[in-house]
């Protein structure tokens, strides 16, 4: 998170995960039940975005409220970026529309100083494509993660929801399963 940011809290509505990793055959592969490795699978999408930067599910809908203590160029930290964000200022205890040009293609918007916003999308944004190297690392992943016990090293601290998760923390499981060199082109800065 940039320096300039004193308050951030994001809300994400996501579709399903995408098509091509077969729970079946992980499930046999590692002695778990479908539901496990479904369950595995889903975890492991969420992963796989948080490493990468890129949402490779349909996001329906994204909420983010943000406070800046200096002005700054901010970048919505979901890609592929929404083609249209509702932005709005508080002001007097109401949300007002702010009038600032959002730049679709690149995701920014200039923010001012203390002020807090909220800065939402309707409207389904699709998914990046999950090429099929992506695909073979959410399996490398989640394959990693039945077999070795979750519970176990990585993953002591984590807690519910992916807003927990940094790209730091994802680096010891992501190199451990091979996942991250085939994410290693995916990842958006």
């Amino acid at each position: 998170m940039n320096d300039a940011v004193t308050h951030f809290e994001p809300q994400w509505t996501f579709g399903a995960v995408p098509e091509g990793v077969d729970p079946v055959a992980l499930a046999l592969e590692t002695g778990v039940s479908e539901d496990d490795a479904t369950s595995m699978i889903e975890a492991a999408w969420v992963q796989v975005e948080t490493f990468t930067g890129r949402t490779y599910r349909d996001m329906t809908s994204g909420r983010v409220i943000i406070k800046v203590h200096s002005p700054i160029t901010w970048v919505w930290p979901r890609y592929p970026f929404p083609e249209e964000l509702t932005v709005e200022c508080l002001a007097n205890g109401t949300w007002m529309p702010w009038q600032d040009t959002y730049i679709a293609g690149l995701g920014m918007i200039e923010l001012e100083p203390s002020s807090l916003y909220r800065l939402s999308h309707a409207a389904t944004t699709p998914g990046a494509t999950a090429g099929p190297h992506v695909r073979q690392a959410v399996w490398n992943l989640a394959a990693y993660q039945i077999i070795q016990n979750p519970l176990r090293r990585e993953f002591r601290s984590q807690s519910a929801g992916d807003s927990s998760l940094t790209r730091e923390d994802l680096k010891g499981v992501m190199y451990g399963s091979g996942a991250g060199a085939l994410l290693s082109g995916e990842v958006h800065i």
